[in-house]
């Protein structure tokens, strides 16, 4: 009988059922002394919670597909992906080895995004290592967070938004307080929660420090800057979205962070050195920034992301904004051209039946620039997402730059 069968359903709410009229009528048939009594009129009482509680983890986990099979549930993601649908063609700015060669837009001004606004330090000289913070980029105070983060308040200045605490989580690697690192710019990765969900589940939930630090151990990976936002401000769905008349989500990301970490830290200030990747709703936001600013970004990861925002501010915005949110929409309409290359990377589970199709649908929108990984195991669950981070921090190595020794 599996997990999600309706089946088991039937039979839990028979259960469920069936336990509190089990109680009427063994309640005073309990023999044996006091104590003994009680225990077993605890244990009816034990029963009927543990059933009610079943029936309603059934029909929580079969409506939001949060796991998919007994094995899912146990942890079981049945191993690497099944198949790999590369894209069409390697983007112009990758050489032989798939290591980005010199950006073609390196030195240009940028143009702003889809719904940016303000002036942005992206393209400039970059600050050499441990220069002093430019006196017009914010320095918020980093304190130490969990799972070996600094995390910040940060308010962004363009945006407006932010402030509020644990805006922005940094993870460093062990190279980057390395001497023979000194002088090395490093790349960095933007990550993405789904909704709800803040930084911190990054790196508690997921492991994404750890996972990362565990490849790095075993030359695996390049040594990222790791940069989880908080993009679910005030508990609203924005979808990294810039809202009409409302908050600006996108350029708080793509102009505020993104200047305040590469004026605080040292990073690579050029888009071949900055990556995306989120999981659920933030798969959304990787994907769809990456279109929409790729003077900014070369690459993205989504696991199990969608294709089309639904939070409420952005439905209620129109028809016009849902699309210039929509990564669909966006690599249908607004395909980046030669000179600023992007890749995409979607990777999904063919348990996850909601975000199965967005994958497909996105590389038959763009062959070109989107790939899958699809996996056999898994439903929509932060364990199968943190069994598919190896794979996902190996192919952003491949697509970005790597960090190597300055002299």
């Amino acid at each position: 009988m599996s997990l999600t069968s309706t089946s088991l359903l039937i039979l839990a709410a028979c259960v469920t059922i069936g336990a509190p009229v089990a109680t009427y009528l063994l309640w005073n048939r309990a023999r044996g002394p006091r104590p003994v009594r009680a225990a077993s009129r605890l244990g009816l009482i034990g029963l009927c919670q543990a059933t009610m509680l079943l029936l309603v983890g059934l029909l929580i986990n079969n409506h939001y597909d949060l796991y998919a099979s007994w094995g899912d549930l146990l942890g079981d993601d049945g191993g690497g992906p099944v198949a790999v649908h590369q894209a069409t063609r390697a983007a112009t700015d990758l050489n032989q080895s798939g290591t980005p060669a010199t950006d073609p837009n390196a030195g240009r001004q940028p143009q702003l995004g889809f719904g940016g606004g303000g002036q942005s330090a992206h393209g400039t000289a970059p600050n050499p290592a441990g220069a002093a913070n430019p006196a017009n980029v914010p320095k918020p105070v980093f304190v130490p967070g969990g799972h070996g983060t600094q995390v910040a308040a940060f308010r962004g200045p363009l945006s407006g938004i932010g402030g509020n605490g644990g805006d922005v989580a940094v993870w460093l690697p062990p190279q980057y307080h390395q001497a023979a690192y000194a002088n090395t710019r490093f790349p960095v990765i933007m990550l993405f929660p789904g909704y709800p969900g803040s930084p911190a589940g990054w790196f508690s939930v997921l492991d994404g420090g750890g996972v990362l630090q565990q490849m790095l151990a075993k030359q695996q990976a390049t040594p990222f800057v790791l940069v989880a936002v908080n993009v679910n401000q005030n508990g609203q769905n924005l979808n990294c979205s810039n809202i009409p008349g409302g908050p600006q989500m996108a350029t708080y990301i793509a102009e505020d962070v993104r200047t305040m970490i590469e004026a605080n830290f040292h990073v690579s200030d050029k888009r071949t050195g900055w990556g995306l990747m989120g999981f659920s709703d933030g798969g959304l936001c990787a994907g769809k920034l990456l279109v929409q600013y790729p003077q900014y970004f070369r690459s993205a990861a989504q696991m199990a992301g969608d294709s089309t925002p639904d939070g409420r501010q952005v439905v209620r915005a129109g028809t016009d904004v849902v699309d210039q949110n929509s990564t669909l929409w966006l690599l249908t309409h607004r395909h980046p051209g030669p000179d600023q290359p992007v890749s995409l990377l979607a990777a999904v589970s063919d348990q996850d039946t909601d975000s199965l199709p967005v994958a497909f649908q996105l590389q038959a929108a763009a062959p070109d620039i989107v790939s899958v990984s699809e996996h056999a195991h898994g439903a929509h669950n932060p364990a199968v997402w943190r069994s598919w981070l190896p794979e996902m921090y190996t192919w952003l190595s491949q697509h970005l730059d790597s960090a190597q020794p300055a002299g």
